[in-house]
């Protein structure tokens, strides 16, 4: 209310009120308006007229819209709600695209292990702050899961289960120095420990004790060595990129990139039983 008073509009439309009661006293003093001239009312009245035209017609176009906004407000719920539906239907795509893409690896899997036994399980859980990555799964013991069963994806050996619940496991990746496995390498069959130690930000692990003279080079392939009743042999680990001679002075140590991204899991395996080799033979 004070900004209007204080406007341009109100300080004009006192001004003619005040030039309308001049000539309404002056008409009275003189004797009736029709001593006033034309000319002057005209000049007077005709902007009053322009303003109060111009006053109906914003009101008229207020009215007008505001019955359009609440139009307005109720197309555009309508759009969110087709918006919303269409975002959902995405959703529930890509969780069947995910399911169709490891039906499919599950399926290569067993045509190249045919006696692997596996109980299927999706990453729930993975603290940020890990540099290992260990995680956990919504597979369990009412699935088969059993403490010390390898946990694999189709690109290799990503981990082992160190607790069990009913209906979840907790997986302690190859990243983790815990991690302990024997492996070989697929060239000349030379056996080594992954003890799981990180290498640096490039997730890569170490295999050691390799026998000095080794022909294990850059490029050969890791793989379980296998034993036991809960780790079968030949599951693929990873690559060497580097061979080097280890701190003790009587043995080589090997870098080993693995072939899965750890750091990237969503959906794995794990192996709840298998058959021995004499047993396939």
């Amino acid at each position: 209310m004070k900004q209007f008073l204080k406007s341009f509009l109100f300080r004009m439309m006192a001004a003619v009120s005040a030039l309308l009661i001049g000539l309404m006293i002056y008409a009275a003093t003189t004797g009736g308006a029709a001593t006033i001239p034309e000319t002057l009312v005209g000049a007077v009245v005709t902007p009053i007229q322009s303003l109060f035209a111009a006053l109906s017609d914003g009101i008229g176009e207020f009215t007008v819209l505001f019955s359009d906004s609440g139009r307005l407000t109720k197309e555009m719920a309508e759009k969110d709600e087709i918006i919303n539906e269409l975002r959902k239907q995405s959703v529930e795509s890509d969780e069947i695209r995910r399911q169709l893409e490891l039906y499919k690896a599950f399926l290569e899997l067993k045509e190249r292990k045919p006696d692997l036994k596996f109980a299927e399980g999706r990453v729930v859980a993975m603290e940020p702050s890990d540099k290992y990555y260990n995680f956990t799964v919504n597979a369990g013991t009412r699935d088969g899961v059993e403490a010390g069963n390898p946990v694999i994806t189709p690109a290799g050996l990503v981990g082992v289960v160190y607790e069990a619940g009913l209906t979840f496991s907790k997986v302690r990746t190859i990243l983790d120095p815990a991690t302990q496995i024997s492996v070989w390498t697929s060239g000349t069959h030379d056996g080594g420990m992954l003890s799981g130690s990180r290498i640096g930000v490039t997730d890569s692990v170490r295999m050691t004790r390799l026998d000095r003279n080794t022909g294990a080079v850059s490029g050969d392939i890791i793989i379980t060595l296998g034993g036991g009743k809960k780790y079968p042999a030949d599951l693929m680990v990873g690559q060497i990129t580097e061979v080097y001679a280890a701190s003790d002075g009587l043995s080589l140590s090997a870098t080993v990139k693995p072939f899965a991204d750890i750091s990237k899991l969503s959906d794995v395996f794990v192996i709840i039983g298998f058959a021995e080799k004499d047993e396939l033979e």
